[in-house]
């Protein structure tokens, strides 16, 4: 196990903007599909740690996508933190956790799954997890964690006719600002999947920015619509966690 001993506060080269990916907070069930996807409580507040440790700075999503386009992005190591489908574990331990270091982070819901459980993955053989309800939405977002849409359903929007495409992505918008009682202009893409035409959707519907699951780092020339992320997982801890955002950089490099 890694430790911050010795570290003094020391500050990494540059290497740019990052937007970690999280998913479920909490101890891992090894019978689940996607046993990779659970992180450890304390595993989750050593990464905050070790990052601050490093000299890295915790940002909101929107400053990330304010720094689009500006030497900022690339020059200074800055990471925002952000959750697909509001497990309600992400409320027990992760935002405690990031408010006592008086950070933020983003959380995508799943907007007909509110209160439930993750229908799109037991589905499909995954163990069943309950999401956030309606009050613990409007408390962390009142706390100040920006609230964002991941769909009504959780659906594959590739596979959907034009009605049922624009129904998932701005219905959903439309009840979650009833539900916080303010705009949603954050959106996350299911399974990480997207073409021009949910581009468009998404954009037309009014949101400001989308994040996907393609590994990469935000650069200068990145599309707002198409942010990349570092997907963590129960063992990016430490010096894995660099290795896995040095591969990020490099992996936006070769693609520019």
């Amino acid at each position: 196990m890694w430790s911050l001993r010795g570290l003094h506060n020391r500050t990494d080269r540059p290497y740019g903007t990052v937007v970690l990916l999280y998913h479920r907070i909490g101890m891992p069930r090894l019978s689940s599909l996607v046993a990779g996807q659970y992180v450890l409580p304390r595993f989750f507040r050593a990464q905050l740690d070790y990052l601050s440790y490093r000299g890295w700075n915790a940002v909101t999503l929107a400053r990330v996508v304010e720094q689009i386009g500006g030497s900022e992005i690339r020059d200074s190591n800055n990471f925002a933190i952000t959750f697909d489908d509001a497990y309600l574990g992400v409320y027990d331990h992760a935002c405690p956790a990031l408010a006592a270091r008086d950070m933020t982070a983003t959380i995508f819901v799943v907007v007909d799954c509110i209160g439930g459980v993750n229908e799109w993955d037991s589905a499909a053989g995954d163990v069943r997890e309950p999401l956030m309800s309606v009050g613990q939405i409007r408390e962390i977002a009142e706390s100040g964690f920006e609230i964002g849409s991941h769909t009504l359903t959780h659906p594959h929007l590739l596979t959907l006719n034009e009605s049922d495409l624009r129904r998932e992505i701005a219905d959903s918008k439309k009840k979650l600002e009833d539900i916080i009682g303010r705009e949603v202009v954050a959106f996350s893409y299911p399974y990480g999947e997207y073409d021009q035409r949910v581009v468009n959707a998404v954009a037309e519907a009014g949101y400001r920015y989308a994040v996907a699951t393609k590994l990469g780092t935000v650069r200068d020339d990145t599309n707002c619509f198409e942010i990349p992320r570092v997907n963590i997982r129960w063992n990016t801890v430490g010096r894995l966690l660099m290795r896995k955002i040095g591969r990020a950089g490099r992996a936006a490099r070769t693609r520019r």
